[in-house]
């Protein structure tokens, strides 16, 4: 565990902050080798990385105020205070793939590119985050007598060994990403990847919440509720596109 990376007079950088930003970085690293091989332009995707760099900041502010709002309710300037400390992935997700589809519009570049595009590299972006959780001490596992178990500082109050759940997600993450690299030009539908990613990710998160320790007991069950509803939902996408629809290169969406 080691929250702070370092400090520079009043400056504190943060671990998590630091791999999220890591984590966008690779991303869009991954994105650009995937523009080359279908485009054979780069520099399409400085757009597409932007919008997603700054969709991703707020986004991930905004999650974490929304989550810790009696934090910020008497002291509302604290909300814009970045020092790389406060961030929720998943919000940063959400609305860095949202801005990301705004200029996927504008461009009128197909949004099930863009989708595919997201599925490829998000799974690599969600493993380097673990990393992040690991150092902050945070989405830590329940008690474990196994020899790989991690023993946190007494000052953070959790006692006894707990399973690495950050480690659990980061080695399926990375797994995942590289079976949807590996098998990215094998489908015949756009959006494919896309819900592959949902279906799978859907998959890792409920496997890792069984191990996973949460302040309230429900949650645990509430997560592996809404991962199994991913699943679903990205199933029954997956079978229209395949069922109903005609083939890719007839496809207007």
């Amino acid at each position: 565990m080691h929250r702070v990376l370092f400090s520079i007079g009043k400056l504190t950088i943060y671990s998590y902050g630091v791999m999220l930003a890591v984590g966008f970085v690779i991303a869009a690293l991954v994105a650009r080798q995937r523009f080359i091989e279908r485009y054979k332009d780069p520099d399409i995707i400085l757009d597409f990385v932007l919008a997603a760099v700054v969709g991703g900041i707020v986004g991930a502010r905004l999650a974490y105020v929304i989550g810790h709002w009696s934090e910020f309710s008497h002291n509302t300037g604290k909300i814009f205070a970045l020092n790389m400390e406060g961030l929720v992935f998943y919000g940063g997700l959400a609305l860095g793939l949202a801005f990301a589809l705004v200029v996927a519009y504008v461009k009128k570049i197909r949004l099930w590119t863009i989708l595919d595009l997201a599925g490829l590299c998000v799974p690599i972006a969600l493993a380097i985050a673990r990393i992040g959780c690991l150092l902050n001490g945070c989405c830590y596992g329940k008690p474990t007598s196994l020899p790989w178990g991690i023993t946190y500082p007494a000052s953070t109050g959790i006692i006894g060994a707990r399973h690495p759940t950050q480690i659990y997600e980061l080695i399926l993450d990375l797994v995942l990403f590289g079976l949807l690299w590996w098998k990215r030009d094998s489908f015949e539908r756009e959006g494919t990847i896309f819900c592959l990613f949902v279906m799978g990710y859907g998959l890792i998160r409920f496997t890792v919440e069984f191990y996973r320790e949460h302040a309230q007991s429900f949650a645990g069950v509430g997560f592996q509720a809404g991962s199994i509803a991913m699943v679903v939902i990205a199933g029954l996408v997956l079978l229209f596109r395949y069922r109903l629809l005609p083939s890719a290169g007839g496809e207007r969406l």
